[in-house]
């Protein structure tokens, strides 16, 4: 039997973790929250890119969008910094896993992800762990970017996916998107008469392409951050609800402990005193 100090101890310890997972779960909503604002700002940024191409592809012919998916290949992913985030961590690793099977560099957002990789002895050819804050994912698209265009320069004609969570998609199931070659047929030739520019129609739509990408970029680190903070808010509110249980069985448990040790203490009282009385 267990005694009633040794549950009263357990009981302070589960209240204690429950402190750290409402803690935790807490953050994982304030970050979504905060994801949310920026993702609207990201996207309204990429639709007025998305306009702007389809203004400037009559212009001229983009050229250099010749098919290059026999050559080299490259994929981002954007996957887990943390734990604590349920199955997360373990499908972004899979996903890793299978694209590193195709033959494709690996670029890895994420420093739990990239620990999981190396155990399974795959090495990114670059990783960086993820943003702390939303505010901070652009800053993190420029690095991303700076690194891509010297790998293009160094291999020109590459392939690039980008793999990442969605809080929208069942189970927070991984998202692939081609990056490059670009898929110029996105961006139907907007109507009317195409603008007077002053720079080559190559460089004004090579320009936006850029920036397309980048707000592309942007968009995925963003929605990895937010689905990795949904999966932890989940994987703590069943948390919660299981410190809840414990901690319920845990007084019940007390209650009859003592119960018990009272009675106990009653009997050997009764006993001293009838054999005082002998």
């Amino acid at each position: 039997m267990n005694r009633p100090e040794e549950i009263q101890e357990r009981i302070a310890n589960i209240h204690e973790i429950d402190s750290v997972v409402s803690t935790l779960r807490a953050l994982a909503t304030a970050h979504q929250m905060e994801a949310r604002t920026h993702l609207d700002a990201i996207r309204t940024h990429e639709a007025t890119v998305a306009g702007a191409l389809s203004t400037a592809l009559p212009l001229g012919d983009p050229g250099g969008q010749e098919d290059t998916r026999d050559g080299p290949a490259l994929a981002i992913v954007v996957g887990a910094a943390q734990g604590f985030s349920g199955s997360f961590g373990d499908r972004m690793a899979e996903t890793c896993l299978a694209l590193a099977a195709e033959g494709r560099a690996l670029m890895v957002v994420g420093s739990r992800t990239r620990g999981t990789l190396e155990e399974h002895g795959v090495s990114p050819v670059w990783w960086t762990d993820m943003a702390p804050h939303a505010a901070e994912v652009p800053r993190l698209a420029n690095r991303l970017m700076d690194t891509l265009f010297e790998r293009f320069a160094e291999t020109p004609g590459m392939t690039l996916d980008i793999v990442f969570g969605d809080p929208a998609t069942p189970d927070r199931a991984p998202v692939r998107r081609t990056l490059f070659p670009f898929d110029f047929s996105r961006f139907p030739a907007a109507p009317g008469t195409p603008p007077l520019t002053t720079l080559s129609a190559e460089n004004l739509i090579g320009a936006l392409v850029e920036e397309y990408v980048f707000t592309e970029v942007c968009e995925a680190l963003m929605l990895g951050f937010s689905a990795e903070n949904a999966a932890r808010a989940a994987a703590m509110s069943r948390a919660q609800s299981n410190v809840k249980r414990i901690a319920a069985d845990l007084k019940g448990a007390f209650q009859r402990a003592r119960q018990e040790q009272m009675t106990t203490e009653i009997i050997e009282l009764s006993t001293v005193a009838a054999q005082d009385r002998v």
